[in-house]
């Protein structure tokens, strides 16, 4: 992980003490001390190492990024990825969905849904994976939060003082 050094609020992207902005992935991540601060799960303790517990941070982030992807055209991700890195309310809202996605995560381990092949090994038949996953791997919840910001919406973006800075 990259993470941007900035921790001056004025200034946006900015890290604290429970989300961090990776600069690799271009996306926010929650902190471990902030998942426990914020959700009362030590992942370090329940995961193992504090690198896995990074991962499964990363894995939380890279499921609701994706999901938010899912519902864009490929011309507007780019101004979405900055208008979340860019504004504070949608800031606020990508740790909400963050820590709901978590608190889903850890509570019913619905992450590794997406990681199931779709055969059953002891009949060696392929099954539906649409009906294996279903519409279950991000928190109802998450999807909410993502749906009433806007986050969600599939048409076009128009942002005017869209500027490549290299922090986002």
């Amino acid at each position: 992980m990259n993470l941007i050094t900035n921790t001056d609020t004025s200034v946006l992207p900015y890290n604290d003490d429970y989300l961090v902005y990776d600069l690799d992935s271009r996306q926010f991540l929650l902190t471990v001390s902030g998942v426990k601060d914020l959700l009362g799960y030590d992942l370090t303790n329940d995961i193992g190492t504090i690198q896995e517990a990074n991962y499964f941070c990363l894995e939380c982030s890279d499921i609701i990024y994706g999901h938010i992807y899912s519902y864009s055209n490929l011309n507007v991700i780019e101004q979405k990825r900055y208008s979340i890195a860019k504004d504070e309310d949608l800031r606020e809202i990508i740790k909400r969905a963050l820590l709901a996605q978590m608190r889903y995560m850890v509570k019913s381990g619905a992450n590794l849904l997406g990681n199931m092949h779709g055969v059953n090994i002891e009949r060696g038949k392929a099954l539906d994976i649409s009906k294996l996953r279903g519409n279950i791997i991000v928190s109802d919840q998450s999807h909410k939060l993502l749906s009433q910001s806007g986050l969600l919406h599939t048409g076009y973006q128009y942002i005017y003082d869209f500027e490549e800075d290299g922090s986002f």
